[in-house]
């Protein structure tokens, strides 16, 4: 059994994407399920497992290998390999902020608390025409930080500057030195006619072009 043979599975089953996991205690082994298929793999990671580029024997053929339930295998199913929600919220009249965060790694939640994630937050001046700068702000002069990354809430912090000077403003969570959600979508509180909130529409255009 091979990476692409699962991601054939999950293809058949209706779903984008798969790959190969070890079952949790709970599915391993199961006793009164017979096995059906062996020697189950791909040579491309993009097909079905009805593919002709996939091989799937049946299993029980005569002087051929036998399994016992713990060679059973199991794939995990998704349709989203590689997914950051990033949200964004402000109450103007204290200037607290929170910065919602999940995510998706091969259909499973990754666990943020204990990696090196962390948040930088900034303000948006919108300028003539389509243009806008970004500044990101810096800890003790713009912004003071609340507390540690939270499930729930994410980072928080209060903004301590001048709100006249900026238009709308923004997080953006990084692991290390690698942004994890580089175009804008609701990390932000800019109105939504703004070229701001319209960028990442742009992306998107351009990458189905």
């Amino acid at each position: 059994f091979n990476g692409p043979a699962a991601g054939a599975i999950c293809r058949y089953l209706g779903f984008r994407h798969g790959k190969q996991i070890t079952a949790d205690k709970k599915m391993k082994p199961i006793s009164d399920l017979p096995f059906g298929k062996t020697n189950v793999y791909c040579y491309h990671d993009d097909t079905l497992i009805t593919s002709p580029s996939c091989n799937a024997d049946d299993y029980g053929q005569l002087g051929w290998p036998l399994c016992t339930p713990e060679e059973q295998m199991a794939v995990q199913c998704f349709d989203e390999m590689w997914r950051v929600d990033v949200g964004f919220n402000m109450v103007e009249r204290n200037g607290k902020m929170s910065c919602p965060v999940k995510v998706l790694k091969e259909g499973g939640e990754m666990k943020l608390k204990n990696m090196d994630v962390h948040v930088k937050w900034g303000g948006v001046h919108l300028l003539a025409g389509d243009d806008y700068e970004t500044e990101y702000f810096e800890e003790g002069v713009h912004v003071v930080s609340k507390g540690k990354f939270s499930k729930k809430k994410g980072f928080r912090a209060r903004f301590i500057g001048n709100k006249m000077e900026y238009d709308c403003f923004f997080c953006d969570i990084y692991m290390g030195d690698q942004i994890m959600n580089p175009w804008p979508d609701k990390n932000h509180n800019c109105p939504e006619d703004s070229e701001y909130n319209h960028n990442e529409d742009d992306m998107e255009s351009s990458d189905m072009d």
